[in-house]
């Protein structure tokens, strides 16, 4: 494209310090001659709206700058959007999980994540529909929702990734949820468990993989049922993640689906991208194939392409 448009959509209330955040991401484009217009995001909509605008006014590309909720929020704004792929969506991390960033490999440093954004790779993803939600990582129940609700503001900020372990540890030896799942327009299947996960990427902190074969390009989503949680389980289930090994581990169960469909008893709480939400089940999951383009770095990139061979 021969003259891009620059829009950055910003939460004014990311990073370390708000005005800080802001201020360097206006100077790192300003030291490459790159024009561009702020969008600050609604405290009550996220960044919906500013997508919306940006959009509107003719950005090709735009930085969503925040932590996983604005980065959440402005996939939504992209996603609901008719003509979406048209637009280049980045990301400047600045939250604490940074999960969407992470999965593509864009680091937290403000300078190198502005180069990413401007000479990185493009890559058209799958997004996840959920109740209205759209999503680009996943949505989880039980276990998974609780370690967003019981995290704080408050403890991120103090103690940074360490604050999620604190809440997974505090639920320890859960007792399991019974539910029923159908995949696309297979039969009702039961089971129980102490998290679901229906994942559009399988690697969270870079390096951890719990969907063996989740990949954020291949048209289908994948079901993630953890059955159980004890101590005894959680040393095996990491080192299983590291190596790759997560699918030969009893605890775990896993499927693939482009629809998901999921009933709970009692209904539970979700995640969606690290969110809280208000949807609960009986659920409809589906995916949406290619539509949201990525700017990612090389190696994500390439490790994608790897992925569809």
């Amino acid at each position: 494209m021969e003259n891009p448009i620059y829009s950055v959509v910003l939460n004014p209330k990311s990073g370390s310090s708000g005005e800080e955040f802001r201020a360097s991401i206006e100077r790192a484009l300003q030291e490459r001659a790159v024009e561009f217009e702020v969008f600050e995001t609604d405290p009550e909509e996220g960044a919906v709206p500013a997508v919306k605008r940006a959009v509107e006014g003719g950005a090709t590309h735009i930085l969503a700058c925040g932590g996983d909720g604005t980065i959440m929020s402005a996939v939504n704004g992209l996603g609901k959007i008719e003509k979406s792929p048209e637009t280049t969506l980045s990301i400047i991390p600045g939250g604490t999980a940074n999960l969407l960033a992470t999965a593509l490999d864009i680091p937290h440093d403000v300078e190198k994540a502005i180069e990413i954004a401007l000479t990185g790779e493009d890559r058209l993803i799958d997004l996840g529909e959920c109740g209205g939600h759209i999503f680009a990582l996943g949505l989880g129940l039980g276990l998974t929702e609780k370690l967003v609700s019981g995290t704080s503001a408050q403890e991120k900020e103090k103690l940074g990734r360490l604050a999620y372990v604190k809440a997974m540890l505090a639920e320890m030896g859960q007792k399991p949820h019974r539910f029923t799942f159908k995949l696309d327009d297979g039969k009702e299947q039961a089971s129980s468990g102490v998290a679901l996960v229906v994942a559009n990427a399988g690697e969270i902190g870079g390096s951890l993989k719990f969907a063996p074969d989740a990949q954020m390009d291949d048209g289908v989503l994948d079901l993630v049922v953890l059955h159980r949680f004890y101590f005894r389980d959680l040393a095996r289930l990491m080192l299983a993640g590291l190596t790759g090994k997560m699918a030969d581990d009893r605890a775990v169960s896993f499927f693939q689906a482009a629809k998901i469909e999921i009933t709970t008893d009692p209904p539970l709480d979700m995640q969606i991208d690290g969110e809280e939400v208000d949807t609960k089940p009986p659920l409809t999951i589906q995916v949406r194939p290619k539509a949201l383009k990525m700017r990612m770095a090389r190696k994500a990139a390439e490790e994608m392409d790897e992925g569809e061979k």
